[in-house]
């Protein structure tokens, strides 16, 4: 390799191929660089071979080298020389031949070279330090860095930990420097032999001292942590030869050829080392610089500086912890109230972190108040920073600390209306600021909500503001609240309350009932004021006439009359046709003028008025009075309202009240009476000779036979020829043309029509609703009401139906071709017989007999003997005016009931001779076996003839 010695061996550990740099000696004086490959090897020996050699003399003088360095990226290298020169070698690549060329010339020995990680080389002699950065370039920029330089093996570059800086070791002391820094200034007593980087530590070789140890006999070895600033290890050894540091360990080799291994303990053990010298700075940048978990380092820091009644530091250690440690821990242990300023230093800290939460703010605010600190106070809530803590809390708080100020900022800052609202009403009783603000809320329903919950108390401080405000608020808003929300606010503020309600009715005039129904309760109750009683009369009638206002007419007659107010009630009871309720207002008043108007206004639509007007002026004892009763009678005589007798009677209230006054209406109401009389009498003459008239034609229908003397047809009007068809109304027919138009076998088709008619009216009658109001109107409007009475209850209207069973009452069998009285001359005969007669009023309904082959026959119940076995239409064709309902039945005249015996009862003994016993037929004489005009072979008309 090298004949006379080794002076300087480098091995690149960052190059892609494994480089080792040698500079030896093969003649004294005359140094040899060599370039080595380990990899190649020689084929014979396997000895390794160089794979580039430059010699360093240039010349026949004898040089030597005392350091030399290669770039990381080899494309530089330097060699430090005894005379102070340095040569460098540049040409990218050192495995080939390279330029070289002298960067540094001194006076002074070089003792140290090194290339940072930007190629910029540091040389360091015995007197001095320097730079040079852009080394290849023609004039590379040099910077002097220090007059202070090292001994020969005294200098290095640190690692990443301390940024690539270069580093010596003159006596006392360690220098730092960077490419342009002159360096930090690290004190260190001694003299240093030997210096290494070791794992981001300095390793120092120093003689010991000579006042305890001999000279040179020992050495002290000192390993310094300088990113954690503790020293790491501290050892003596026999005299060191030099320091290695290879394979990730140290190594010490001793003069003598020793060799010590210094094994680096965990990053666990030095930590617990550090915790039991109490070194828990040390121990905390240990595990931060190793990237381990240091929070519970900084816990259990805390926790021993507050077992030694360090506070301040211990809070301090505390709050590195946020975030790690459980803030109740360390609260907690501060709770005393002498400890409340190092609780405030931790709570601001959480609040910072914002980590807080609203116990945290709660308990901040707290202590400010309690050490009365309202800068901090301030600070706090007022910050522009972002926000870091529970507003609401934080009112809460300010608020029961009575500083209301900081919780109003807080509330409008933060847009808390309610809480904005409830500070100024409740805390400060600023009513006009808390109005003004609600005015200016951009959200209606932020506006409804608080004039809901603080409404009354601003009503109750500023009535006209918040008055005025309501109007607006309802008017003047693209989607209004309904304003019967807020009539409750006007407790004890009616004036308010009409002017709020006036103009809702102005602005909305289909505002809903409940408020016109306020604003009319509010002019009621003022018009019982003597001051403005009139004025409000006017507004309330005003109202009430209007078409517009939707106020509840029964609600409004019920406060009319409960305030008495008789214009209202007056108008109301019109609007509703309670003219009774109108006219009993009037009487109350003695306002004659209104009564006699009120009832020739609406006396012609009920008729009722002038009968409450005559009584009410009955009582009266003044002329007026009396004048008005006059005036009364006579519409009543007109009208025919009253009978005499009520009238007399309604007049003998009053004691006082002259003959006089009814003497003229008396005297035409008898002279009526008497002509009236007279007009009946002619009527009863009339109706009696046609009822004994109808008696004759019955008597003669039954015991004379019936002469048909027509000889032509009714319809075709040809001559009638056989088989022909005979009717008792005196119409004849051929057969054929009979049956063509008749709609019954037994009903003619030219008396049917008006027979139909009769029938259909009286079951009109039968089925008529609402009977007792059609009898009631027809009893107001006759001219005697006594005859309507009469003409309904002659037609049977309340008569009560009695269902008779013909089977055992009567069965009689009549011949179809018996001559048969046609319906509308029987019916007509009868009802004139009955009303006009007063022998017998009752007459029921009448029973019929339905058997196969038997014509039906009809009787009447309780009828006079002239009536009893007249022909009547089949029942289940026709219904009979005549029957009674089974409700209204009249009394019978024979009846237990009224003393009477039946001739024809069976309780008598006597026999009519009309009835059709169920064994024996023989007692009439038209029955079917007797009768001289039955025919047997025809039986499909009442009278056939066959030729």
């Amino acid at each position: 390799m090298y004949v006379t010695r080794l002076s300087h061996l480098v091995q690149i550990p960052k190059a892609k191929q494994n480089i080792v740099v040698t500079v030896g000696e093969d003649e004294p004086g005359h140094p040899i660089l060599r370039v080595w490959n380990i990899t190649h090897k020689l084929a014979d020996s396997g000895c390794v071979r160089y794979v580039h050699l430059s010699t360093l003399t240039k010349t026949q003088a004898p040089i030597n080298v005392t350091c030399i360095v290669v770039s990381d990226n080899m494309s530089n290298m330097a060699i430090g020389l005894v005379d102070g020169t340095v040569w460098l070698f540049y040409k990218h690549d050192i495995t080939r031949e390279q330029r070289y060329k002298v960067i540094h010339r001194d006076k002074a020995a070089i003792t140290g070279l090194a290339f940072n990680k930007e190629v910029a080389l540091f040389v360091a002699t015995e007197t001095a330090v320097h730079s040079y950065k852009k080394v290849t370039d023609n004039n590379p920029i040099q910077t002097f860095l220090s007059s202070e330089g090292c001994g020969l093996g005294l200098c290095l570059l640190t690692d990443h930990h301390q940024y690539h800086q270069f580093l010596i070791a003159p006596k006392n002391k360690f220098l730092f420097f960077t490419v342009d820094d002159p360096g930090n200034n690290l004190p260190m007593d001694g003299t240093r032999s030997h210096i290494a980087w070791y794992k981001g530590g300095l390793v120092s070789v120093s003689f010991a001292r000579r006042t305890m140890l001999k000279q040179d006999s020992i050495c002290d070895l000192t390993i310094y942590d300088m990113s954690n600033k503790f020293i790491g290890f501290t050892g003596t050894f026999p005299p060191v030869k030099a320091l290695l540091v290879e394979w990730g360990s140290l190594y010490v080799i001793g003069k003598n050829n020793e060799l010590y291994k210094l094994n680096e303990k965990g990053i666990q053990e030095k930590i617990e080392i550090l915790k039991r010298k109490c070194l828990y700075d040390d121990a905390i940048q240990l595990a931060k610089n190793n990237q381990d978990d240091h929070m519970n380092l900084i816990k259990a820091h805390g926790d021993h500086l507050a077992s030694k009644g360090d506070h301040d530091g211990a809070i301090t250690k505390y709050i590195g912890t946020i975030g790690h440690v459980e803030p109740s821990y360390v609260i907690r242990k501060f709770l005393d109230a002498r400890r409340i300023h190092n609780l405030t230093q931790y709570l601001e800290a959480l609040h910072e972190a914002n980590v807080a939460n609203q116990d945290h703010t709660t308990l901040l605010l707290n202590c400010y108040t309690k050490l009365k600190n309202v800068q901090k106070l301030e600070q706090f809530i007022r910050s522009d920073g972002e926000l870091n803590f529970d507003v609401e809390t934080a009112i809460k708080v300010c608020r029961q600390a009575t500083y209301f100020d900081d919780a109003a900022y807080l509330a409008k800052k933060f847009n808390q209306y309610d809480w904005f609202v409830h500070i100024q009403i409740e805390d400060k009783q600023d009513y006009r600021t808390a109005l003004d603000y609600i005015n200016e809320l951009p959200c209606l329903d932020k506006k409804k909500e608080n004039v809901k919950n603080f409404g009354k108390q601003l009503m109750d401080h500023l009535p006209e503001e918040m008055t005025e405000f309501l109007i607006n608020l309802c008017n003047d808003t693209e989607d209004p609240p309904p304003p019967e929300e807020f009539i409750p606010l006007f407790v004890n503020r009616n004036d308010c309350l009409i002017l709020f309600l006036e103009a809702i009715v102005s602005h909305h005039p289909d505002a809903s009932s409940q408020v016109y129904n306020a604003l009319l309760e509010l002019y009621l109750r003022d018009s019982q004021k003597e001051e403005c009683r009139e004025k409000r009369t006017e507004q309330v009638v005003e109202m009430l006439q209007s078409e517009t206002a939707r106020y509840d007419p029964d609600h409004a007659l019920l406060l009319m009359q409960l305030y008495r107010l008789q214009p209202g009630i007056v108008i109301l009871c019109e609007k509703r046709g309670l003219y009774q309720h109108v006219l009993d207002c009037y009487c109350e008043n003695n306002d004659y003028k209104s009564i006699m108007e009120l009832c020739w206004r609406r006396g012609k639509e009920e008729a009722s008025l002038w009968i409450q007007a005559l009584r009410y002026f009955a009582v009266r004892e003044d002329d007026e009075s009396r004048l008005h009763v006059s005036e009364i009678l006579q519409y009543i005589e007109q009208r025919n309202l009253l009978p005499p007798l009520m009238v007399v009677k309604a007049l003998s209230e009053n004691a006082k009240t002259p003959i006089s006054v009814l003497m003229d209406y008396l005297t035409r109401h008898i002279a009526l009476e008497e002509e009236q009389t007279k007009e009946n009498e002619v009527l009863i003459k009339k109706y009696s000779e046609e009822a004994t008239k109808m008696r004759e034609e019955i008597k003669k229908l039954k015991s004379e036979p019936v002469i048909f003397q027509t000889n032509k047809c009714t319809q075709c009007v040809k001559k009638l020829n056989l088989p022909a068809v005979h009717l008792l109304c005196k119409h004849s027919w051929h057969q054929q043309c009979f049956e063509e138009l008749a709609d019954l076998e037994e009903d003619c088709p030219v008396c049917s029509h008006e027979n139909r008619q009769t029938l259909e009216h009286l079951k009109s009658l039968d089925q008529m609703e609402n009977v007792d109001q059609q009898f009631f109107r027809s009893v107001e409007n006759a001219p005697d009401p006594f005859t309507a009475v009469a003409d309904f209850f002659a037609k049977g209207v309340y008569n009560k139906p009695v269902v008779i069973d013909g089977e055992k009452k009567a069965k009689i069998a009549l011949n179809r071709s018996r001559p048969r009285i046609p319906v509308s001359e029987s019916r007509t005969r009868s009802q004139a017989l009955i009303n006009k007669t007063s022998e017998y009023r009752d007459v029921s309904r009448s029973a019929s007999i339905k058997d196969t082959g038997i014509r039906e026959a009809v009787i009447f119940e309780n009828s006079p003997p002239d009536l009893v076995g007249a022909p009547i239409p089949d029942s289940s064709d026709h219904n009979n005016p005549f029957a009674a309902t089974p409700d209204t039945a009249p009394s019978n005249p024979f009846s237990s009931e009224t003393g009477e015996t039946n001739p024809f009862s069976s309780e008598t003994g006597e026999t009519n001779p009309f009835a059709v016993e169920e064994e024996d037929d023989a007692g009439n004489p038209f029955a079917e076996d007797t009768n001289p005009f039955g025919n047997d072979s025809v039986k499909s008309s009442p009278v056939q003839f066959m030729g």
